[in-house]
C-alpha cells in the first residue's frame, strides 16, 4: 500500500502540475493567437493524431499489462521489453512514411510537418515500462521539469498571432524529450536481448486487439475537430478545442489514479483476488466522483465570468460551448475507471470494445448529422452523448458482473450538492464584472457549499476516509 500511496502523490503532483500551467498559458496562448491560430494548431494536430494513434498501437494499455505480469525478473523484463519496442520502432518508421505522404498531397503545412515529431516521439515512448513495474517517480520528474520548461518558454516567447510556428515548435518538442529522456532511467531496469521476430509478431497482433478500439476511440474523441476544420470553420475549432482543454485538465488530476492503480488490478487478478479488487474499484469510483460532480458543477457556474478575461474576446460562443462539455468531467473519467481497472486487467477485451465501436458509430453519424448545422455546439452535444453512453454501458457491464456499482445515496446527494452550488455562484456574483477576483470569490464560495452540503449529507467519501484512518490509528496506539 506504501508504493500505491507514492505512487499516488507522485502521479497527483504532477497533474496538479499540469492543471496549474494552462491556468496561466491558456490565456497567453489564447490572447496572443486568437481563437484562429489557436484553431489551426489544434486542426493540424486532430490529424496528426490519427498517426499518433496508428504509431502507438495498443502498446501503452498492452505494454503496461504485459510488464506488469512480469514481476521483478530482469531477464523476462529485458527480453519483454526489446521485443514490444523492437516492433514499435519499426513500426514508427512505416508511419512517418504515410504521415509525409499526406501531408504533401494535401498540402497540410508546416504546422503539420513540425508535428512529425510527435510520431517520433510516440514510437519511442517507454512510459508502459515503467507503468508496468509501478515506476512512477521518474515519469513525474521528467514530465514536471519539462512542464516547467514549457512553461517558461511560453511565458517569454509567444506574444503574437505571428507566434504560432514557435509556439507548436515548443509544444512538439516538449512532447518528443519527455518520452525520449525516459530511455535514460531504463538502463538500469533491463539489458539489451535482440528480439526475435516471431514474438514480435505475436506481440503485435496482441497489442492490435487493443489498438483497434482505440481507433473507435480517436473516432469519437477527435474526429470533431477534423470535421470543424475540415469545413473550413477554424474559429470553430479554436472555440471547440479550448473549451476541451478546460475539461481535458481536471480530468487528467482524476485520472492519475486510474494509471497507479491499473497495475495493482491486474495483478489482484492475476492472484484470483477479485473480491479485494472489485472492492478497490468500487471505492475509487465513488471517490472519484465525488469530486469529478463538483468540477462539472464548477465549470457550469463560473463560465459566463471566466471565459471574457481567461481567453478573450476571440472566443465568441465559448459560454455555449464549454459548459455542454463540463458534464464530460464526469463521464469520461467514470468510464476511464471501470475499463482500465476491471476490464483490460481481466482482458475482457470483447466487451471493452464493444463500447468503443458503438460509440464510434454513434458519434460519426451524429458529427456528420449535427456539424455542418451547428457547428461547435454540434460537436459538443456530441461528445457528451456518446461518452455518457459509454460510461452507462461499462457501469452496466461493471454491475451485472459484479453487484457493485456507485453508492446511490452519495451519488444523489453530490448531484444535488452540486445543483444547489451552481445557484449559490449564479446568485451571488451575477452583478459582480468578469476578474480573475471574481472567478476566485466563485471557486471559494462553490467549494464552501459542496463541500459543507455533502458533509451535512453524509455523501463526502473523503470525510468518511479521514474518520477510518483515525480510528486504525487510535487502534494501533
Amino acid at each position: 500500500m506504501n508504493k500505491i500511496k507514492a505512487n499516488l502523490i507522485y502521479q497527483s503532483s504532477y497533474q496538479v502540475l499540469k492543471i496549474l500551467m494552462p491556468l496561466i498559458t491558456v490565456p497567453i496562448v489564447s490572447h496572443s493567437l486568437g481563437a484562429t491560430g489557436v484553431g489551426k494548431y489544434a486542426f493540424a494536430n486532430s490529424v496528426a493524431q490519427y498517426f499518433v494513434l496508428a504509431t502507438a498501437l495498443g502498446l501503452p494499455l498492452y505494454g503496461t499489462r504485459e510488464i506488469a505480469k512480469l514481476g521483478n525478473d530482469k531477464n523476462l523484463l529485458s527480453k519483454k521489453f526489446w521485443t514490444l519496442e523492437g516492433f514499435s520502432i519499426l513500426l514508427t518508421g512505416i508511419v512517418l512514411i504515410f504521415y509525409f505522404i499526406i501531408g504533401v498531397t494535401f498540402n497540410l503545412g508546416m504546422i503539420y510537418f513540425i508535428q512529425s515529431l510527435l510520431i517520433i516521439g510516440t514510437g519511442l515512448d517507454i512510459s508502459w515500462f515503467f507503468m508496468g513495474i509501478e515506476d512512477f517517480k521518474k515519469i513525474t520528474l521528467v514530465n514536471f521539469l519539462l512542464q516547467v520548461i514549457s512553461f517558461l518558454l511560453i511565458v517569454t516567447q509567444i506574444h503574437s498571432t505571428q507566434d504560432l510556428i514557435k509556439y507548436t515548435i515548443i509544444l512538439t518538442m516538449m512532447s518528443f524529450l519527455n518520452q525520449l529522456t525516459l530511455w535514460y532511467f531504463v538502463q538500469k531496469k533491463i539489458h539489451f536481448i535482440r528480439p526475435v521476430f516471431i514474438e514480435m509478431w505475436h506481440d503485435l497482433k496482441e497489442s492490435i486487439v487493443l489498438f483497434i478500439p482505440q481507433v473507435a476511440v480517436i473516432l469519437y474523441t477527435n474526429l470533431n475537430k477534423t470535421m470543424l476544420g475540415s469545413l473550413g470553420n477554424i474559429h470553430f475549432v479554436g472555440v471547440f478545442s479550448n473549451s476541451l482543454l478546460i475539461t481535458t485538465v481536471c480530468i487528467a488530476l482524476v485520472s492519475s489514479v486510474d494509471t497507479v492503480l491499473m497495475p495493482r488490478a491486474t495483478r489482484l487478478f492475476s492472484q484470483n483476488k477479485y473480491h479485494e479488487g472489485y472492492s478497490m474499484i468500487q471505492q475509487v469510483m465513488n471517490f472519484e466522483v465525488y469530486f469529478t460532480v463538483a468540477m462539472a458543477a464548477g465549470i457550469i457556474a463560473l463560465s459566463d465570468k471566466l471565459i471574457p478575461w481567461f481567453f478573450g474576446s476571440s472566443f465568441t460562443g465559448m459560454n455555449i460551448i464549454l459548459p455542454i462539455l463540463g458534464l464530460l468531467v464526469i463521464v469520461i473519467p467514470g468510464g476511464m475507471t471501470i475499463s482500465r481497472q476491471y476490464l483490460i486487467p481481466q482482458n475482457r477485451i470483447k466487451e471493452y470494445n464493444i463500447s468503443v465501436y458503438l460509440g464510434a458509430i454513434i458519434s460519426i453519424a451524429l458529427n456528420f448529422l449535427l456539424i455542418p448545422i451547428l457547428g461547435a455546439l454540434g460537436a459538443a452535444v456530441v461528445s457528451v452523448a456518446v461518452e455518457t453512453l459509454i460510461w452507462l454501458i461499462r457501469l452496466w457491464d461493471f454491475w451485472k458482473n459484479t453487484q457493485l456499482t456507485y453508492s446511490g445515496w452519495q451519488f444523489l446527494m453530490n448531484c444535488l450538492s452540486a445543483v444547489t452550488m451552481i445557484i449559490v455562484i449564479k446568485l451571488s456574483t451575477s452583478s459582480m464584472l468578469s476578474t480573475p477576483f471574481t472567478t476566485v470569490f466563485q471557486a471559494s464560495i462553490g467549494g464552501m457549499t459542496y463541500i459543507a452540503l455533502t458533509t451535512v449529507s453524509k455523501s463526502n467519501p473523503v470525510l468518511s476516509l479521514f474518520v477510518k484512518s483515525e480510528e486504525q490509528t487510535a487502534r494501533k496506539s
